[in-house]
């Protein structure tokens, strides 16, 4: 762990603070666990968005699985303690993981989630639509609230969005080639608008 990790940790857990801002922490941590809030999101994005975005929730959905599975393995070869067991003065905000510190599992499956079904869109569209713009930015809270309540550091963030990154990228290339070859063939009034907008 590099002095600069700390250093970043510091200002994020400590520094950059707020007692308004402590609630919206913790509620975007409760709301990604399990990806409940990825599995909800993905739901209606299949259910009203055509089928692009049946396909953009598929592989959205994929990478989530994925990505919990990988960044599950990693932590367990790294095994780098938890941020409030190696340093003094950590302001916990929500009850403590047992489990390792590297890397962030919830931050991986955000970026994988979001990255998967996002750039699935902008395969088949050609364009990155609005409300793939809106889960990444989900993702990027979601990772920063991770360190603002004290339970990784932003080197676990840091790694977890890449590694998300890489894996949406690659579950969405899957999911738009197939989807270009007509999978899911049933037409709706949205699929249209798909093609038009």
């Amino acid at each position: 762990m590099t002095e600069l990790n700390r250093f970043l940790f510091h200002l994020v857990n400590k520094v950059w603070t707020s007692p308004a801002l402590d609630p919206c922490m913790i509620f975007l941590g409760s709301i990604n666990d399990y990806g409940v809030i990825w599995l909800v999101l993905l739901g209606v994005l299949a259910a009203l968005s055509g089928k692009t975005g049946r396909w953009a929730a598929l592989t959205g959905l994929t990478g989530l699985v994925a990505g919990l599975a990988c960044s599950e393995v990693l932590k367990s070869i790294v095994m780098q303690p938890r941020p409030f067991v190696s340093l003094p003065d950590v302001r916990l905000l929500v009850s403590p993981s047992s489990s390792y510190s590297f890397p962030s599992v919830n931050t991986t499956y955000a970026f994988a989630a979001s990255s998967g079904a996002s750039l699935t869109a902008r395969r088949l569209l050609g364009r990155l639509p609005a409300w793939g713009w809106g889960l990444l930015a989900l993702a990027i809270a979601v990772s920063y609230s991770r360190v603002y309540v004290g339970v990784h550091y932003p080197g676990d963030v840091l790694g977890a969005a890449l590694l998300g990154i890489s894996i949406g990228w690659l579950v969405a290339s899957i999911g738009a080639k197939v989807g270009q070859d007509g999978a899911f063939e049933r037409q709706t009034i949205r699929d249209e608008g798909d093609r038009t907008g």
